[in-house]
């Protein structure tokens, strides 16, 4: 398999995290670049120009960051990161829901400083609900758990928090989410979070 991604994609991150709990990272191929300028092998997957995008093995195509997780849960070992049904599936996909926002809202703001060079409203209006999310995260602890064994929820909050630290430094959430924050530096201690650290 070959992967498209970045050193600093939140997205691509969370699909090399599960590609490294699912214990699959030695059968994919990382194929570095930068979306941002159109390099023709990105288009000649991914007519987005975006990070990921995987190539299967027989030579399919796997756009966006939640359809290759999904992929990659199916076909790797272990217990499943997303339950396909039960119980068990919506307390995962209501996890996933506040991960994959906190990480639209952080990147979100991240674009539109790099393109504008400034805070727009939206940006403002990105930074206020990242707020918002983790003091809803920190209030709730049944959004970010304490199993031995993460989920695909708890990756997708792990990766939203390290890129929001990584990026938004002024988002100050760990002295005011000491629940949260313990969490987090449990499940940062993984080595697919040690391992896909952003540079």
């Amino acid at each position: 398999m070959r992967l498209y991604l970045n050193k600093t994609s939140p997205y691509a991150r969370l699909t090399t995290v599960v590609a490294h709990e699912k214990k699959l990272k030695d059968r994919i191929e990382l194929a570095w670049t930068d979306p941002w300028g159109d390099p023709a092998d990105l288009l000649g997957v991914n007519p987005f120009s975006k990070v990921p995008a995987l190539v299967t093995e027989d030579g399919q195509t796997i756009l966006e960051s939640t359809c290759i997780c999904d992929y990659l849960d199916q076909i790797g070992e272990g217990p499943r990161l997303f339950p396909s049904w039960g119980p068990d599936r919506l307390p995962v996909l209501r996890k996933y829901g506040f991960g994959r926002g906190l990480i639209d809202a952080a990147f979100g703001v991240t674009i539109e400083r790099r393109w504008s060079g400034k805070d727009s409203a939206l940006a403002g209006r990105w930074l206020r609900s990242l707020g918002r999310a983790i003091d809803a995260l920190e209030l709730d602890g049944a959004l970010f758990g304490s199993r031995e064994q993460p989920d695909m929820g708890d990756l997708a909050i792990a990766v939203g928090l390290s890129y929001t630290g990584f990026r938004l430094s002024e988002v100050r959430w760990r002295p005011v989410s000491p629940n949260l924050s313990k969490w987090y530096d449990r499940i940062a201690e993984r080595p697919s979070m040690r391992q896909t650290e952003p540079e």
